[in-house]
């Protein structure tokens, strides 16, 4: 679990945001011949990166990922020290079988079987905790994900209503906007009606 994968996935939530009502292309345009119809649009890469509960959630999970990240890699660099040495131990041991007693030998080779085990179960815990960790990050960025889908949805279209907007459009890397006046663009009461919102749950 690198912290590239949670920036790449935090990435991917800017393309599962909706942002309100998205007019389709007809609409769009019946809706340019008739004035009466109030169009507005918001930023939705500007729209997250000013959302408190996103920066908040964001540096949460980065600061989770990086600490197990840092956690797993130092238990797998000892674990990985103490194979080394067993590993040489085995080694010095064979050069040297032929003066050993078979007896002895014997207790040697059923104590380096036990610890051969042992490490390969020492192994295996690591990688199926970091496999559940990164499944749990994963569930963590899904939550969020929906989270923040449904508190903008809920949001903008209370704005909608308060405001009489017939059409929030969406502006973005993924979005249906290529170009708006920047009186349309609602993005700033946004960010600052939605950290209200949020200020109100904490």
């Amino acid at each position: 679990m690198k912290f590239g994968h949670i920036t790449f996935a935090f990435a991917l939530i800017f393309g599962f945001i909706s942002c309100g009502k998205n007019a389709p292309t007809s609409a769009l345009t019946t809706s340019s011949a008739n004035t009466s119809a109030k169009i507005v649009f918001v930023n939705v890469d500007s729209l997250l990166q000013g959302y408190d509960l996103y920066k908040e959630q964001k540096k949460m999970l980065e600061d989770e990922s990086s600490a197990t990240e840092k956690s797993l890699s130092s238990k797998i660099k000892k674990k990985k020290k103490r194979s080394m040495k067993f590993q040489r131990e085995v080694y010095e041991t064979q050069q040297k079988a032929a003066n050993i007693e078979p007896v002895d030998l014997k207790v040697l080779e059923e104590k380096y079987n036990a610890q051969g085990e042992n490490l390969a179960k020492e192994e295996q815990a690591l990688m199926k905790q970091r496999d559940d960790a990164a499944m749990g990050l994963d569930k963590k960025l899904t939550d969020l994900q929906i989270k923040l889908i449904n508190n903008i949805d809920t949001y903008l279209e209370k704005l909608a209503t308060e405001k009489g907007y017939d059409y929030i459009l969406r502006k973005g890397d993924i979005g249906g906007v290529m170009f708006g006046k920047k009186e349309y663009d609602i993005t700033a009461d946004a960010i600052k009606g939605l950290n209200e919102e949020h200020g109100k749950t904490k």
